[in-house]
């Protein structure tokens, strides 16, 4: 039998339907570009938009469940690290916002926030395991 590494949960049909959720996503966010705010199809598109954001969320989470306890735990640690860091740079930044520095639109950002930060945090934990 052969060593699954702790990035084993990534398997090809994981990283196939992410590419396919992120194109809906993208395609979505194109096509609602045609329609007036607040228009049914518009709003049709934005809930396109966020279920398939649900699935690329939630994807990883159920590959998880596949993982022995070390990799569960290096994973663990790498979610810890993404959420505290997101909820750091999130709250800290809306201080820096208050005091003048221009204004982010956390409602796309913090998303891909967690995600950069949790890739950072598994190269972390990863190595303390190494």
């Amino acid at each position: 039998m052969r060593e699954r590494g702790p990035s084993s949960c990534y398997d090809p049909q994981v990283i196939a339907m992410s590419l396919v959720l992120a194109a809906v996503i993208i395609g979505a966010a194109w096509a609602a570009k045609g329609f007036e705010k607040g228009s049914a199809p518009r709003l049709a598109l934005a809930a396109a938009q966020s279920l398939a954001t649900a699935g690329v969320i939630f994807m990883p989470v159920w590959s998880l469940r596949r993982l022995d306890e070390l990799q569960q735990r290096i994973q663990l640690q790498a979610l810890a690290i993404a959420f505290t860091g997101t909820g750091i740079i999130v709250v800290g930044y809306r201080w820096l916002e208050m005091a003048g520095l221009p204004e982010v639109d956390w409602g796309t950002f913090t998303w891909p926030l967690m995600a950069l930060l949790w890739a950072a945090g598994f190269l972390y934990a990863n190595r303390r395991y190494s």
